[in-house]
């Protein structure tokens, strides 16, 4: 496969971790694709949201991520290590998922023990310690792997803002950038400006993701030819816009306008296929009102016909798209084809991003000379993820529920999660179809 550039744009506003999370959904286009990284984290939090929320800002738009959590509860290093093996686990990321979130994860321990001068063993993490850290780290690694952006992939970045001013911290009022982000900052070497911004704007995370994925930085973006591009907000007012840009696209820079980072350069890749729809004026209008109330988002339908391909090839399409997160659902449909013909259409709903791999995946499984996309937008019930205590012979389980509503608020669907339900199935041996009433019943309480 051709190497994918990606050019992260943090020249502006520098970079958080629910920026780079909000600039990667906004890629995507799926509102709920962070929802499996925020309900494997609901066990060590149960108080853990996350929403996307549209933004704009001039011609750009894109999304904030509006994250809530128990800001009171804090974790040692070992525990938020920990959180981040478990959840990677039951994600099921890739061998470098996991390595790039453990690097991003160390580069915040080793910027605090050289900040405070102590060991790991000795180390009190502030604002870093709590739940949204995994959130932040482990849901860039997945929503990555998820677009298929992680693997064969060359990673660019601008010259970062940090930032002026000075800023209030659990340890007090400091200087901006903070003693973490500096130690970030000099220990690769990285280029970064002020900025016009009047406060912090590049957090440890931001600096530990960034740091962790860049290859080469760049003067400025230009000479990068975008073909498709996420924008993640930040929370705060600022003098300028506060967002920062991640694009997909070829790069096109002068040898001059480079610098290489720590890590080892890789093949120029060729340009990525640009998707995009342009609906007019009173279409737009419609779509609007259409989608009040309702999640809504753009996938990319793509299918193919095949009559000559045994049922393991077919199968293990399955496999391929599903456990590597490239697309949201497989279906194959029986048919009649050619000559009348017993065939299968296989049809894969996916993210607009993952359209080359995949249609290289079918071509080469399925022996198929072709197949067919169009981009389709859905309309969604608004859905979140709970927990439910179920207390059985003095022992304490807790089930994760995906709770979905109707227009009016009232609820659609209570399904609880398979997993979680086994897993107390199998150490109470009570049946799952006794256990959902019971944790139907207290779903609806909690939401109601």
């Amino acid at each position: 496969m051709s190497t994918k550039h990606v050019l992260i744009d943090v020249s502006i506003a520098g970079a958080s971790g629910d920026m780079f999370l909000a600039a990667l959904l906004d890629i995507i286009g799926e509102d709920d694709s962070l929802l499996p990284v925020a309900a494997s984290l609901l066990i060590y939090d149960p108080t853990l949201r996350v929403k996307m929320i549209p933004r704009s800002s001039g011609d750009t738009t894109g999304c904030h991520l509006e994250v809530t959590h128990d800001a009171s509860t804090r974790f040692s290093p070992s525990s938020l290590q920990r959180a981040i093996n478990e959840v990677a686990a039951e994600l099921e990321l890739s061998k470098k998922a996991l390595d790039l979130a453990t690097a991003a994860f160390n580069e915040i321990l080793q910027a605090e023990c050289r900040a405070h001068n102590v060991s790991i063993d000795q180390l009190h993490l502030h604002e870093t310690g709590s739940i949204d850290t995994v959130l932040d780290i482990v849901g860039t690694m997945y929503l990555l792997q998820l677009a298929g952006l992680l693997d064969d992939t060359k990673f660019y970045s601008t010259n970062v803002a940090v930032g002026n001013g000075t800023i209030d911290t659990e340890h007090g009022v400091l200087d901006v950038p903070v003693p973490a982000v500096s130690e970030i900052l000099a220990a690769h070497d990285v280029p970064f400006h002020a900025g016009k911004a009047e406060t912090e704007v590049l957090t440890p995370t931001g600096a530990a993701l960034l740091v962790t994925l860049a290859d080469v930085f760049v003067d400025s973006s230009e000479g990068f030819i975008p073909m498709n591009q996420g924008a993640g907000f930040g929370t705060r007012e600022l003098n300028v816009p506060n967002m920062m840009k991640i694009i997909v696209g070829e790069a096109d820079f002068a040898p001059s306008e480079t610098s290489e980072a720590t890590k080892t350069d890789t093949q120029q890749s060729e340009p990525l296929e640009k998707i995009e729809t342009t609906p007019d004026a009173e279409k737009t209008e419609e779509r609007k009102k259409m989608q009040e109330g309702w999640n809504a988002d753009e996938v990319i339908v793509i299918e193919t016909n095949v009559d000559d391909t045994d049922g393991e090839s077919i199968g293990s399409v399955f496999d391929l798209l599903l456990s590597e997160g490239l697309a949201y659902d497989v279906v194959v449909i029986p048919a009649f084809g050619k000559k009348n013909r017993p065939c299968f259409v296989v049809k894969v709903i996916a993210p607009k991003s993952g359209l080359k791999t995949i249609a290289e995946i079918l071509i080469r499984h399925l022996g198929t000379i072709g197949i067919r996309y169009t981009n389709w937008e859905r309309l969604k019930a608004v859905r979140e993820t709970i927990v439910c205590r179920l207390e059985i012979d003095d022992k304490e389980y807790m089930v994760r529920v995906k709770v979905s509503r109707a227009l009016d608020g009232s609820i659609i669907n209570i399904k609880p999660e398979a997993d979680d339900m086994l897993k107390v199935a199998k150490e109470t041996g009570i049946s799952i179809r006794e256990l959902k009433p019971r944790i139907a019943l207290q779903a609806h309480a909690i939401t109601e």
